[in-house]
């Protein structure tokens, strides 16, 4: 029985071209670094630790630790530095990046409908970037965080997607089981919750090499919902 349900963002409640959102992003924070690194090398250490930490973590240590870990290794600048200049860049100019975001519009309606109906609801994206970030991309899908029970973030998370670590971590914030969950994403990748036992929802097309439980749009979720299919 689904007692959760389990929401990607960017693909499934946001729309982006994610290399126009990656060049403008870096393209207002390397400039901040400026006095300790060149842009293209801050630009290149951190998009290489951020892949450190997203596929080598670290056991009992979160992602945003295996991130500056590996950050301050390659760079020689410490975490006392380096850190009050991402905050400052995500309190005041991360937000700046929303001209970027196309919310989808059925988003709203279906994770409300699905409070409504005693879904417990929790975002599933990826956290590679601090809580403050990741509340302000469910602000650009049209939502707020009080929408979900659970945010991954970079400081808070241990795991990333496509670590099984990731989906367990999740279901745990929530307390529920992973069988016991529906994810809904856009990522193929994502399947591998299959192996806990979660559930997928694929939004979007159906390619025959991939077997889910669920695959359509935000509104045959929302029927599926109403329906009591779940």
């Amino acid at each position: 029985m689904i007692q959760a349900i389990l929401f990607d963002i960017v693909g499934t409640l946001t729309n982006v071209d994610e290399a126009d959102f990656k060049r403008n992003y870096l393209g207002i924070l390397a400039p901040r670094f400026a006095h300790l690194l060149s842009p293209d090398k801050f630009s290149k250490q951190l998009l290489k630790s951020l892949e450190i930490a997203k596929n080598v973590p670290k056991l009992g240590q979160t992602n945003m630790q295996t991130f500056y870990d590996d950050f301050s290794k390659a760079t020689g600048l410490s975490f006392q530095t380096l850190r009050p200049i991402f905050e400052e860049f995500y309190e005041s100019d991360f937000s700046t990046l929303r001209c970027l975001i196309q919310a989808v519009p059925q988003g709203v309606k279906v994770v409300e409908y699905a409070i409504q109906q005693g879904f417990l609801t929790a975002v599933a994206a990826n956290p590679l970037m601090p809580l403050t970030a990741m509340q302000e991309q469910v602000r650009w899908a049209g939502l707020t965080p009080e929408h979900f029970r659970v945010i991954p973030a970079l400081d808070t998370f241990h795991y990333c997607k496509p670590h099984l670590g990731f989906f367990e971590e999740i279901a745990e914030s929530i307390g529920v089981k992973p069988d016991s969950c529906l994810l809904v994403s856009e990522h193929t990748a994502d399947i591998i919750c299959r192996e806990l036992g979660m559930k997928l929802f694929l939004v979007g097309a159906l390619g025959s090499e991939v077997q889910v439980d669920y695959v359509g749009q935000l509104d045959d979720l929302f029927r599926l919902i109403s329906q009591g299919n779940l």
